[in-house]
């Protein structure tokens, strides 16, 4: 219920983060991301962390879904790559070169109790552009247009 009162004020008001903000973007794989805070609202998930400590809010890019950091994928017979680390590191170059300021915008909470976010760099819709470039699948149909096209022009 915390967490639900913590996004509900916060797509209110959407994080937004310059280039050189002091605030972390920590990359955990192709769709999650985690950032660094000082707790302001008892919004603690384990009793070890209190108010005014830092802690990482964990969120996941919604609309989309990429293979888990340690995961390969076989792309021909004998012949597989990693395909985790290979769409972590496709997030952490869009969010370097696309220009703007990052915006954060939280949707929800997801089953495992991850804030819900549709993450922006500048004009540029990451999950979408992650499912236009092949990097990531629609999930729930969110971008079933941009997969579509991505997979007839691979």
């Amino acid at each position: 219920m915390k967490l639900f009162i913590f996004c509900l004020f916060f797509s209110l008001h959407s994080f937004i983060f310059a280039g050189e903000s002091k605030q972390p973007l920590f990359i955990v794989d192709g769709d999650s991301v985690n950032i660094n805070i000082v707790l302001f609202l008892d919004i603690a998930q384990t009793p070890t962390e209190e108010l005014g400590n830092k802690a990482d809010l964990k969120m996941r890019i919604a609309g989309i879904d990429t293979p888990e950091i340690k995961q390969t994928c076989e792309i021909e017979e004998d012949q597989s790559i990693d395909c985790g680390v290979l769409s972590k590191n496709y997030l952490q170059k869009l969010l370097e070169s696309e220009p703007g300021d990052l915006v954060i915008k939280p949707i929800g909470v997801d089953y495992y109790q991850r804030i819900l976010i549709r993450l922006f760099k500048g004009e540029t819709d990451i999950g979408k552009k992650m499912v236009e470039d092949g990097m990531s699948y629609s999930y729930d149909n969110t971008y079933k247009v941009e997969e579509t096209y991505a997979k007839e022009n691979k």
